[in-house]
C-alpha cells in the first residue's frame, strides 16, 4: 500500500494511506441487500481481469460444496446395549464441534466459509409420543455433556437425531454473505429398552 508524504519529504514519516488499485483497474464498493432491509456497504475491492460473479452465483457454488467439508453425523447412544426403564440414555453427534471454518477458491476468488449447526433429536418409545430435545452441543462421550433422555416404557424404541448446517463466507474478505439454505444430516438408532423390574428368586 502506498505511503501519502509531502512533495520534497520523502523521508518524512507516513500522513496516511493511499487506498487504490493496479493501474488501469479503480476500486469498487460492495452493497448488500439482504431480505427486509436496505442496502448496505460490505467492503471495497478491486475488479480482477476475469469474469464479474453474482453474490447468488457464489452463494450456489459454495452451498455446493457445503457437505464435503461437513464431518459425517454419527451418533451414539450410551449404554449400546443393555438400557432400562427410567435410567437415562447418554448420546452423542459424533461431530466434534458445532461451529467450522475453511479457505478455499471458489472461481478465482479466496473464500473463506464458516458453518453452525443445531441437533433436534427425537426419542420414540415402543409406546405412545416421541420426546424432542433440540441443542447447539454436538455431545460428548460420558462424562462429558451430552443429550439424556429416559425411556419410560420397555420395548424396541427408536433414537433419531437431525443437524442443521447454516453459515456464511467472504469473497476477498468482503461480507459475510450468508448462505440462504440449510444443509441437513440425518441418522437413527434402534435401541431395545429393557424393564427395570427386579425379580427375587428363591
Amino acid at each position: 500500500m502506498p505511503c501519502l508524504v509531502d512533495d520534497g519529504h520523502q523521508d518524512a514519516v507516513c500522513r496516511g494511506v493511499i487506498l487504490g488499485c493496479p493501474q488501469g483497474r479503480e476500486i469498487r464498493r460492495v452493497w448488500l441487500a439482504t431480505p427486509g432491509r436496505d442496502l448496505e456497504p460490505v467492503g471495497m475491492f478491486c475488479p480482477s481481469d476475469g469474469e464479474a460473479v453474482s453474490v447468488a452465483e457464489a452463494t450456489s457454488t459454495v452451498r455446493a460444496g457445503f457437505t464435503h467439508r461437513l464431518a459425517p453425523l454419527r451418533p451414539v447412544c450410551e449404554p449400546p446395549r443393555g438400557a432400562v426403564v427410567g435410567i437415562p440414555l447418554h448420546c452423542r453427534s459424533g461431530q466434534p464441534s458445532a461451529q467450522v471454518e475453511w479457505n478455499d477458491q471458489v472461481v478465482g476468488f479466496a473464500v473463506r466459509t464458516r458453518a453452525r449447526a443445531r441437533w433436534s433429536w427425537q426419542f420414540a418409545p415402543a409406546r405412545g409420543e416421541p420426546v424432542t430435545v433440540r441443542t447447539g452441543d454436538p455431545g460428548g462421550a460420558y462424562p462429558r455433556p451430552g443429550v439424556q433422555h429416559a425411556f419410560s416404557v420397555a420395548g424396541p424404541s427408536r433414537v433419531s437425531v437431525q443437524a442443521a448446517w447454516d453459515g456464511e463466507f467472504w469473497v476477498d474478505e468482503l461480507g459475510p454473505f450468508p448462505i440462504t439454505e440449510q444443509v441437513t444430516q440425518q441418522a437413527q438408532l434402534e435401541v431395545p429398552i429393557g424393564s427395570a423390574v427386579g425379580v427375587i428368586r428363591p
